[in-house]
């Protein structure tokens, strides 16, 4: 029995010694292939670098020899476009990139799309989107209907949908058919021009809670005068986030002209609210918005406080009003800030 026990683990060590001298050789000739395929591709960019910046530069017409005849060339070609267009800003040869790739590079992408490799997949999507691959936009929409599809692939497909594809993409993105990150959704909605904006602004209720913040959010980052009349009227918006935000968003503006409508924050009992307030005052002339900002002094929160005190002091006459309330005021706190505010401004 010990001997056949011997024999049997005998056997065992010898079958996995031979699958590892396989993987071995798997992983040797792997690697070797690899590293000849980026060979060549670096002996095609030194050897047409030059070529390839006279034709974008518009110098000469595209020469015979620089369409790709095997993926190595089409491999290389990627990494020069993408060379060009991370490092340049000439709209003339972003422009030559965009109408070659669609000629030339559009049939391997569109063989990528539906590969079983989630890698090549992936590869595909960025480079259709790198390279603006218009020709591909309906096998994208094709690939959509996968039931494999990642969260990645699901992503870049609306960032592909955004680019060429605005009314899908408006549908696709109100019918809430992802959960992105804050970083994703605001990506996809800052590139979008005021109008395309303004139009989303009609779907607001369609988005998911946090796509509706974030939206907020790039409104304000765009900082468009247009926007002014949505985000005023999200201020009696039962969420406070969305008040809030949308008060953060005006800010962001920074054009306003009806005091009365944020009047009614000083006596918010969110001091968020209060805060963003004692900021946009700060856009009034300051005998206007006065009385509220020195109500804002003394309010209990220190950044409420600070905020009243330094939207104070950047308008006109605003030092010497800060003089007068330390002098003739009651609340300590209020009168410390005060003093701290206007100590910021000495020797500036």
């Amino acid at each position: 029995m010990i001997e056949i026990a011997i024999g049997s683990l005998i056997k065992g060590i010898g079958a996995l010694l031979l699958i590892l001298v396989i993987l071995s050789i798997y992983i040797v000739l792997h690697n070797a292939k690899k590293n000849a395929t980026a060979e060549k591709i670096e002996i095609y960019i030194q050897s047409k670098q030059d070529l390839w910046y006279r034709y974008l530069s518009d110098e000469i017409p595209l020469p015979e020899e620089l369409i790709p005849k095997n993926d190595i060339e089409i491999k290389a070609i990627e990494e020069i476009f993408l060379s060009y267009l991370e490092n340049i800003s000439n709209s003339d040869i972003k422009e030559k990139i965009r109408v070659f790739s669609n000629q030339y590079l559009s049939q391997y992408y569109s063989g990528l799309l539906f590969s079983r490799r989630w890698s090549l997949r992936m590869n595909a999507l960025h480079r259709i989107i790198s390279f603006e691959l218009v020709s591909l936009v309906d096998q994208c929409k094709k690939l959509e209907k996968s039931a494999r599809l990642s969260p990645e692939e699901h992503y870049l497909l609306l960032i592909i949908r955004s680019k060429f594809d605005e009314e899908g993409f408006i549908k696709e993105f109100s019918g809430n058919a992802v959960e992105l990150s804050e970083y994703e959704c605001k990506k996809l909605l800052i590139g979008f021009n005021s109008e395309t904006l303004l139009r989303l602004t009609r779907q607001i209720k369609e988005f998911s809670e946090k796509c509706q913040y974030y939206f907020i959010d790039v409104l304000g980052i765009r900082r468009n005068l247009d926007f002014l009349p949505f985000l005023e009227d999200n201020l009696r918006h039962e969420n406070p986030e969305i008040r809030i935000r949308s008060l953060k968003a005006i800010n962001e503006i920074g054009i306003v002209s009806n005091l009365e409508i944020y009047t009614g924050f000083i006596n918010s009992p969110i001091w968020e609210e209060r805060l963003m307030v004692a900021k946009i005052m700060g856009t009034f002339p300051l005998e206007q918005a006065y009385p509220y900002l020195e109500q804002l002094l003394q309010d209990e929160n220190w950044w409420v406080r600070s905020n009243a005190a330094r939207s104070i002091v950047h308008s006109k006459d605003g030092r010497s009003r800060l003089e007068i309330f330390i002098e003739t005021a009651d609340d300590q706190y209020a009168i410390d800030m005060a003093r701290e505010v206007l100590g910021e401004g000495i020797g500036q």
